[in-house]
């Protein structure tokens, strides 16, 4: 029985240590001498001296081999041959065949057919092709000239990956990466971004907590809390596509751009930010806020632009335009903001509320700064309506109104070509409306105290009467008179043709 449990044993172990026989490290040199040190024997080798160990040949001007331990320390011009594309260079190394692993020691470079890898101290397994370093060191481009600095990293030489862990920093003459981990592929210069990042261009920062960056093509993708921060503005993102070369940013999920120097925040799903032209672009569930002491002003529509125009910044809001704010709230196709003149302007049959009263026409501008509006012109078809109560309301017509305003109350109204007037005084004694006026001037100006008409001083061809209030005259409606219902964005978008919302 034991005879047979020996030749099973014989016949598992043997093919085992066969295979896992280890291999001498091989070596000539020039001129060689044994000594003995505390009983143990060492070969003195120098001049020329040469090892070949697992197809990898080493170099060196002297050396102290230990075949007992099948290792050595080679001194001097030490060069290990990978292959053809990889070769190491250091002042000393320590090889340890059995573990095919040598420590190389002091100006230690790497080169590749992509880089140069420059450092102290450097581990390289041969048996995984591995190099490793833990104190410091620079990967060098070949090609596109940068530099990659960390504390430690891992040079994969068969992947041709490089894996940077700890104060990571690409430098280049265009931008600058600084992260907690990259990893670079050498052999298309493609760069994973591991952890908090900050990519700093000429123009701008980026920060994210995952991506990547194609040096070569000049391309990136930046993921999980992604800030770009330019001179005056934030954008924010779930994701953002980078062009270096078209210098666009495709922005994607909760998207929101701030502009730190007016307050102005806009979001949206989707975004395109041009750091050349400095422009912005943002759709779906998109809209605009400027925050101030006065006021808060919200548009939502289809999409914004914004862009420089010289040095006027420009913000376009267009398609089922909405503004709803604590003093203003407006519906039309698309307004035009600039920031600079601070002249918003809603275009293509805007309605505007304001208190009280309903203002529309085919063009609408107003000067609003700080959340404080100054004035504002209703031009081609201007109606400025006050509801009185359920069926009376004040009417001011022309084809030109400018209204101007004190602490963002109306105060005064400048009627300009074809002025008409229809507007209802109350009786003092009981405060219910007691008489309609009906006037008609070439030009006219208003004079307005708590959203009622106190006097109005005509200036070219007057006409006018004031009647008792009678049935007869308690629908009295200039031409074109509609009340228009407010609506939200969501139920305007809803509507059949986006058609702006109507009613009387």
């Amino acid at each position: 029985m034991k005879s047979i449990l020996l030749i099973i044993v014989s016949f598992i172990i043997t093919p085992f240590f066969g295979f896992c026989q280890l291999k001498k490290i091989n070596f000539s040199s020039k001129e060689s001498k044994g000594i003995t040190v505390n009983d143990k024997r060492f070969l003195i080798l120098w001049n020329k001296v040469k090892f070949n160990h697992s197809n990898t040949i080493m170099f060196c001007d002297s050396a102290i081999y230990e075949r007992v331990n099948n290792s050595f320390v080679a001194y001097d011009n030490v060069k290990i041959n990978e292959n053809d594309s990889l070769h190491i260079y250091g002042d000393s190394i320590h090889y340890f065949g059995n573990d095919e692993k040598a420590y190389i020691y002091g100006n230690v470079l790497v080169k590749s057919n992509r880089i140069n890898l420059t450092t102290n101290t450097l581990i390289y397994d041969q048996k995984l092709k591995i190099a490793y370093y833990t104190n410091g060191a620079i990967v060098k481009d070949i090609e596109k000239g940068y530099e990659i600095k960390s504390q430690k990293g891992i040079f994969n030489t068969q992947l041709q990956k490089v894996f940077f862990r700890d104060n990571v920093q690409l430098d280049h003459k265009d931008y600058k990466i600084i992260s907690d981990s990259l990893v670079y592929h050498t052999n298309t210069q493609k760069s994973d971004i591991i952890g908090n990042a900050e990519i700093q261009t000429n123009k701008s920062s980026i920060f994210c907590n995952q991506g990547w960056f194609d040096s070569k093509n000049n391309k990136a993708s930046f993921k999980k809390n992604v800030i770009i921060k330019s001179q005056n503005q934030l954008l924010y993102a779930d994701s953002i596509f980078y062009n270096e070369t078209s210098g666009l940013s495709y922005a994607e999920g909760n998207v929101k751009i701030e502009d730190d120097s007016n307050n102005i925040f806009i979001k949206g799903n989707y975004g395109i930010y041009n750091e050349k032209i400095d422009s912005m672009y943002v759709w779906k569930n998109a809209s605009f806020s400027q925050i101030n002491k006065s006021d808060t002003i919200n548009i939502y529509a289809d999409k914004f632009i914004s862009f420089l125009d010289s040095i006027k910044r420009i913000f376009i809001c267009y398609n089922n335009a909405v503004i709803d704010g604590n003093l203003i709230q407006g519906d039309c196709d698309s307004i035009f903001y600039n920031k600079t003149d601070s002249l918003l302007k809603c275009i293509d049959k805007p309605v505007i509320w304001m208190d009280e009263n309903q203002i529309s026409g085919e063009k609408l501008e107003f000067k609003i700064f700080e959340g404080e509006i100054y004035n504002m012109n209703v031009t081609d078809n201007s109606l400025i309506i006050t509801k009185k109560d359920s069926v009376h309301f004040d009417q001011i017509k022309g084809n030109d109104i400018n209204g101007f305003f004190e602490k963002n109350e109306l105060k005064i109204l400048d009627v300009n070509d074809n002025g008409q007037a229809i507007y209802y005084t109350l009786d003092e004694s009981d405060s219910l409306i007691n008489e309609i006026n009906i006037i008609s001037c070439e030009s006219m100006r208003i004079f307005i105290e708590n959203n009622n008409i106190e006097k109005i001083k005509f200036n070219k061809k007057p006409n006018g009467k004031t009647e008792p209030l009678n049935n007869e005259k308690e629908n009295l409606y200039l031409e074109n008179f509609k009340v228009f219902p407010k609506k939200t964005y969501q139920e305007k978008y809803l509507e059949p043709n986006g058609e702006s919302p109507k009613g009387n």
